[in-house]
């Protein structure tokens, strides 16, 4: 019994000092965070995300880091890293999303990065973050009879995770730049044709004046397809004559017909 109260006694006695050096010296406090690169993000943006037990008990910071970074990239368009640099000191990395391709969807333009984010492109955070790119690519137009392109549970605040398939819609792109159509497109159209997923490639200059080509979305015969329009046409596919459409859906890899596009 005696063992037991002199353990209880020492406990508080340590417990008492522990205490007493918190309050005399901060000794658990947040002493600093390093934020690299600098600039991405202002400081201020940063340090307002840290939960304010931890600026007085640094450690929780790591416990509920999920928590920091989720709360930094769901309102910016950044990825953020968190890891310990010494008693007290945390390194915070920070980079800007890196926008793949622009998104046409519910009567919005959106920005798709190439890790699968989603987010407006009149998000006011954008002006926020230094360093976004902007997209170079022909716009990626999805269709509303599709499924949603974002996971309706992360819009809370303003970047979603995409669910989109974007490994297919990679290979559409890297598609068109093989062979030789990607500065002749400036819209793909993904959409339902008949019950099936289908890739409507619009070229020209988006004036109204375009022609069109209708792909399935396997890329397979996509080369094919080119090289039959390069014989029938002449060129690339910018050489489809105006106001044309040419239908390359058909189970035949090497079949498409040509229509106007009044009697589609």
């Amino acid at each position: 019994m005696r063992k037991w109260k002199a353990k209880l006694l020492m406990l508080s006695f340590l417990c008492g000092v522990f205490y007493f050096a918190e309050q005399r010296y901060d000794y658990f406090r947040l002493r600093g965070l390093e934020i690299t690169p600098p600039g991405i993000l202002p400081d201020t943006t940063v340090w307002q995300s840290v939960p304010r037990v931890a600026e007085r008990f640094w450690m929780s910071l790591f416990w509920e880091r999920r928590k920091f970074v989720k709360g930094i990239e769901a309102a910016y368009p950044v990825e953020i890293k968190l890891k310990t640099a010494g008693w007290g000191r945390y390194k915070v990395s920070i980079e800007p999303l890196k926008p793949m391709l622009y998104v046409s969807w519910n009567s919005s333009m959106w920005f798709l990065s190439d890790n699968g984010r989603m987010w407006r492109t009149d998000l006011p955070s954008n002006a926020s973050v230094k360093g976004l790119s902007f997209p170079k690519k022909p716009i990626l137009a999805w269709d509303s009879g599709l499924a949603m392109p974002i996971d309706p549970e992360t819009q809370g605040g303003g970047i979603c995770r995409s669910s989109l398939p974007l490994a297919k819609i990679k290979k559409w792109y890297d598609m068109l730049e093989k062979v030789g159509w990607e500065n002749e497109v400036y819209c793909v159209l993904a959409k339902k044709k008949d019950g099936r997923l289908v890739v409507q490639l619009l070229l020209g200059a988006g004036d109204g004046s375009s022609s069109e080509v209708v792909l399935k979305e396997d890329t397979a015969n996509w080369a094919p397809i080119a090289a039959a329009m390069t014989r029938v046409f002449g060129g690339t596919g910018s050489t489809v004559p105006d106001g044309l459409v040419v239908n390359a859906t058909f189970a035949d890899s090497m079949t498409f017909t040509v229509t106007s596009r009044d009697y589609r």
